[in-house]
């Protein structure tokens, strides 16, 4: 009986034993697989393909603000271009036409013929039908003017009041801004004498200053901005450099030139 007894205890004993060995294996086994997918979740952002997002910044362009030197960019220079350059120190080609001029016949203006090319035009008509429909009435007074209109004009000038006078409101012939076919003189139709700096202070003069841009309008010769232009404030005259470019330009101010914006030399003749 005792020795039954005693042969129990040591079964039980060695039942106990291998349920601990077992138990002890399991556990070693749960944690060799646990730490197995821990290591794979750790190294995953090692190996991850880098996404749309990181190729895309580390191809970033340059800013904007990083501009060519306007004076070996053909644009400026270039007859068919529309950001062709006339000032100062920018002659255009000797004998120069545009070759798209067409006229305008459907805006107020003077009882003569008034042209601009084609691109200029289409959005000139554009902005007074605009102008138009907030209750604003402008009127054109000057478009295109070709080299030998610019002689009479100029010379004109210089016989009234002298050169250095003549210079500082007028063009030499082949410097004018009207010469390319892109400029133009505004006014309204209830001002006595439209080519006045007053007429900024008009309901014409202000819709222009805030909403011409968008047409593709700059104001040529800003107020303060003399030294830069070569000539003084005129708050009529506009130029067409395209919707993209005018917005661009307008963004940094309405005062801004195409000699700060495109780096381009200006202000008074060399000689």
């Amino acid at each position: 009986m005792r020795r039954r007894r005693k042969l129990n205890v040591q079964h039980l004993l060695l039942l106990i034993a291998t349920i601990g060995i077992v138990l002890s294996l399991l556990i070693i086994l749960f944690s060799t697989v646990s730490n197995h997918f821990k290591k794979d979740d750790t190294a995953a952002p090692a190996t991850a393909v880098p996404t749309e997002q990181s190729t895309e910044t580390a191809a970033a362009p340059a800013p904007a603000s990083a501009t060519p030197d306007g004076e070996s960019d053909p644009r400026f220079f270039d007859t068919n271009s529309i950001l062709i350059v006339a000032n100062k120190k920018h002659k255009l080609p000797d004998g120069y036409v545009p070759s798209d001029l067409v006229e305008i016949t459907s805006v107020p203006k003077q009882d003569r013929q008034e042209m601009m090319r084609q691109e200029a035009a289409n959005a000139l008509v554009a902005m007074f039908d605009a102008a138009s429909q907030q209750g604003v009435q402008l009127y054109l007074t000057s478009a295109y003017r070709s080299y030998d209109y610019q002689v009479d004009l100029y010379n004109s000038y210089v016989a009234q009041n002298g050169q250095a006078y003549a210079d500082s409101i007028s063009s030499r012939p082949g410097y004018s801004d009207h010469q390319t076919g892109l400029a133009c003189d505004l006014g309204q139709t209830d001002m006595e004498d439209m080519l006045d700096q007053t007429f900024i202070n008009t309901a014409a003069g202000q819709w222009l200053y805030q909403h011409a841009h968008e047409y593709g309008f700059i104001l040529r010769y800003p107020q303060g901005k003399e030294a830069i232009t070569g000539y003084e404030y005129e708050p009529w005259h506009y130029r067409y450099v395209g919707v993209d470019t005018a917005n661009a330009m307008y963004s940094i101010s309405p005062d801004e030139t195409m000699e700060e914006y495109f780096h381009i030399e200006g202000g008074d003749y060399a000689q």
